[in-house]
C-alpha cells in the first residue's frame, strides 16, 4: 500500500519547479523558444511574439535582481536576505566573508574567494541586464516589421544568449554550492505571481 501512495504523490515536479536554478533555467528555455518562433516565422505575429519576449525578459530580470543576485552576493540563506531588507543584522558567524565584501575592499593582497568571484559575476550580470533593458526600450519604439527590427531582435537574442551562457556556466554552479536554492525558489515563485498579477 505505501508503494501505491508514493506513486500517486507526484511531488518531484513541484520540488523541481520550486528550485531557483530550475526556475531560472526554465525561463531561459522559454525565451530561447520564443526567439526561435520570432525568427522562423513571418506570419504577422512578429509584434506579438516580440512583446512576449520583452515581457518574459523583464519579469525574469526583476526576479534575478530583486532576489537571486542579492542572495548570491550574501551567499546565505534566502530567509536571511529578508531580514536584511527589514534592516536587521544577520548573525555574524554566518556572514563574515560577505560582510567583508560590503566594507571597502582595500586589501593589498589578492584574494579570489568564492564570494569575490560571485560579486564580480553578479556585477557583470547587472550590466548585461542594463544592456538588454536598453535594447528592449529601443525595440519597443519601432514597428515589428522590416529588416531593421529583425536585425535588432537577432542582436538582442545574441546578447541574451551570451548572458544565459554565463549564468548557467558560472553563476548557477556557484549558487548551487553556496545557497539554499529551494527556499529561494519559493520566494521567487511568490514574487513572480505578484509581478504577473500586477501586470494583468
Amino acid at each position: 500500500m505505501p508503494k501505491g501512495d508514493s506513486g500517486q504523490t507526484k511531488a518531484s515536479p513541484k520540488r523541481k519547479s520550486a528550485d531557483a536554478i530550475h526556475m531560472l533555467k526554465d525561463d531561459h528555455r522559454k525565451v530561447e523558444a520564443l526567439f526561435e518562433q520570432f525568427l522562423e516565422k513571418e506570419n504577422g505575429k512578429e509584434q506579438e511574439i516580440a512583446q512576449q519576449i520583452f515581457h518574459e525578459l523583464e519579469v525574469h530580470s526583476t526576479l534575478e535582481e530583486e532576489l537571486f543576485y542579492p542572495a548570491l552576493q550574501t551567499q546565505g540563506d534566502p530567509a536571511e536576505l529578508g531580514s536584511l531588507e527589514q534592516g536587521e543584522e544577520i548573525e555574524r558567524e554566518e556572514t563574515i566573508d560577505a560582510s567583508k565584501l560590503d566594507e571597502d575592499i582595500e586589501q593589498d593582497e589578492p584574494d579570489d574567494t568564492s564570494e569575490e568571484i560571485a560579486e564580480d559575476m553578479v556585477a557583470v550580470a547587472y550590466d548585461d541586464h542594463r544592456v538588454v533593458r536598453d535594447m528592449i526600450a529601443e525595440l519597443r519604439d519601432n514597428a515589428a516589421s522590416g529588416p531593421e527590427f529583425r536585425q535588432s531582435m537577432i542582436e538582442l537574442q545574441e546578447t541574451v544568449a551570451a548572458h544565459v551562457s554565463q549564468e548557467e556556466d558560472e553563476l548557477f554552479p556557484q549558487a548551487q554550492l553556496n545557497m539554499d536554492t529551494k527556499t529561494l525558489g519559493m520566494q521567487m515563485q511568490q514574487r513572480k505571481r505578484e509581478i504577473l498579477s500586477a501586470a494583468a
